[in-house]
């Protein structure tokens, strides 16, 4: 992959700050808008925790995680991301640390820093070298766990619907590739208890943008009884996958 996210910092920042402002996003949160995976985060930390957001993006989830009173820090290596997490958390009274860093090159950060290492819908446009490069760096800053989110290759609503909106010129999320597991990068790394499966059943449908999508969703919503909730998707549908891995010892 020659450019590892196949977009510009700033044409990443257009794509993530023109779906909603600041204000809009912290008023969600404020009313406790949670989406399953931001879920799973509070059950893997406690409060007063430190937290690492490696790719942040509009900084949703460490506001979400800081809300919830843990200790976050945001790194993205888009300053406008950064610029529109400050105005996020200073919209919702919150205090962070952020940083503008590459996280494919050394964190700026000692051994053992934080609790809790993440990244949400990152790791999808990095090939397999750079996938441990990074997860190596991520269990050196990390004191406990690092957890890592993607898009789940295995669910059937959220390819139907990326496969439709690239053949329309409607995909603006660049060369996203979604995973199986990421579990052989993460058995790289010694000395860790993992675990994987997927959440977000639901918020895959929105992925079905194709005419007749809309009666599909409701469909699917009502057939299935799918409801926002953290735990393990029914046959791993879940929109996004998630690997978690405690360190030991």
């Amino acid at each position: 992959m020659a450019d590892k996210w196949n977009l510009t910092p700033d044409q990443w920042s257009n794509v993530l700050t023109n779906e909603a402002t600041p204000e809009t996003v912290a008023k969600n949160l404020l009313k406790g808008d949670y989406l399953p995976w931001n879920e799973i985060l509070l059950q893997k930390s406690e409060q007063g925790e430190t937290t690492l957001d490696m790719g942040s993006g509009r900084g949703e989830n460490s506001a979400m995680l800081a809300r919830q009173g843990r200790r976050a820090t945001l790194l993205d290596w888009s300053q406008e991301n950064i610029d529109y997490s400050k105005r996020l958390f200073q919209l919702m009274s919150l205090e962070g640390e952020f940083f503008r860093a590459d996280m494919t090159k050394p964190l700026p950060f000692k051994d053992n820093t934080f609790d809790m290492v993440f990244s949400c819908g990152v790791f999808e446009y990095f090939t397999g070298d750079t996938i441990r490069s990074i997860l190596k760096e991520a269990f050196r800053v990390s004191r406990k766990r690092v957890i890592i989110m993607v898009p789940n290759a295995l669910s059937i609503p959220y390819r139907l619907g990326m496969g439709y909106m690239k053949a329309t010129g409607k995909w603006h999320w660049g060369g996203e590739v979604p995973s199986y597991t990421l579990k052989p990068h993460f058995e790289s790394i010694h000395n860790t208890k993992i675990t994987e499966f997927s959440v977000g059943t639901r918020h895959s449908l929105d992925f079905l943008t194709m005419p007749g999508g809309g009666t599909l969703r409701r469909a699917c919503t009502k057939l299935f009884n799918l409801k926002d909730h953290s735990s393990p998707a029914f046959l791993r549908q879940g929109y996004l996958l998630i690997t978690i891995a405690e360190k030991m010892g």
